[in-house]
């Protein structure tokens, strides 16, 4: 049985988002106002990191540019599995294996490895809106102005 990198990312990254979300609520019931807000900030970064999976929203990934790297992410999940790191059996678990997931793409960083489709530069070109796809970009208020052909009003003899 032949399995594709790629589908093990998705998988690992799914994985991933499913046990911040756990995490995540683990941290609110643990008690407290503090605990209950990380817990919160820990669910929604589950959901942003399992909806990454399927869709690469544009606004979202403009501020986002983290999890096209392996570097990026890891670190994130990193982050994410020391600060779910609670006291119940569960967070530590959920905790461990968001850290662990973590680890391993800082280590996959410096291997020679493909990265999945929704972890490319192209696309994160395409989710923000630098893809090309469209021949004449719109102005924006920071652009410099188009040159204008110069033109010659002469006066017919």
């Amino acid at each position: 049985m032949n399995i594709s990198y790629p589908v093990m990312f998705r998988a690992a990254n799914i994985v991933a988002a499913a046990f911040m979300i756990i995490g995540g609520v683990m941290t609110c019931i643990a008690g407290g106002f503090p605990n209950f807000i990380q817990g919160i900030f820990v669910i929604l970064f589950g959901i942003m990191t399992a909806v990454f999976e399927f869709r690469l929203p544009g606004v979202i990934t403009q501020f986002a540019s983290f999890m096209f790297s392996f570097m990026g992410r890891g670190i994130f999940y990193i982050f994410l599995g020391c600060i779910t790191l609670n006291y119940g059996g569960l967070a530590i678990a959920s905790g461990v294996i968001i850290a662990v997931i973590g680890i391993a793409y800082v280590v996959l960083q410096f291997l020679k490895i493909e990265a999945p489709s929704n972890m490319r530069k192209e696309a994160f070109d395409d989710a923000v809106g630098y893809g090309g796809t469209h021949p004449d970009p719109s102005p924006t208020p920071y652009s410099q102005p188009q040159a204008q052909p110069a033109t010659v009003n002469a006066a017919v003899v």
